[in-house]
């Protein structure tokens, strides 16, 4: 998966990735998919930049690459302006839950070093 980029054109991809979706679903013993489906909403990674505004259509992270792989991530002390801190998935330690309240505990605990 990508994030929403110029090499990616989701008016084209959209049917393909929802075939994808669909043979998934069959590996996993959900047959006769498509003769069941009675309304259907396919959301790209541009409808996500779009209309919700989600930077690059990236849900889970500023980018899908290697550069935002482990200690490569954003810190949470952001390095380009003072006193901005970043708390998430997309930043150092990584994703999911335990990881992201981590994080907010480390940002927290930069927020009062700094203040102090």
């Amino acid at each position: 998966m990508t994030h929403q980029h110029p090499n990616v054109d989701w008016n084209k991809e959209k049917a393909r990735y929802r075939g994808v979706a669909l043979r998934q679903l069959e590996k996993l013993g959900i047959t006769d998919i498509e003769r069941r489906i009675r309304f259907e909403r396919v959301v790209t990674l541009a409808d996500w930049e779009s209309k919700v505004d989600i930077y690059r259509g990236a849900t889970f992270n500023l980018t899908h690459s290697f550069a935002q792989m482990l200690h490569l991530r954003p810190q949470n002390r952001f390095e380009e302006f003072d006193g901005m801190y970043l708390v998430g998935g997309g930043i150092h330690q990584g994703r999911g839950l335990p990881v992201i309240f981590e994080s907010a505990r480390i940002s927290s605990k930069l927020l009062l070093e700094d203040l102090a």
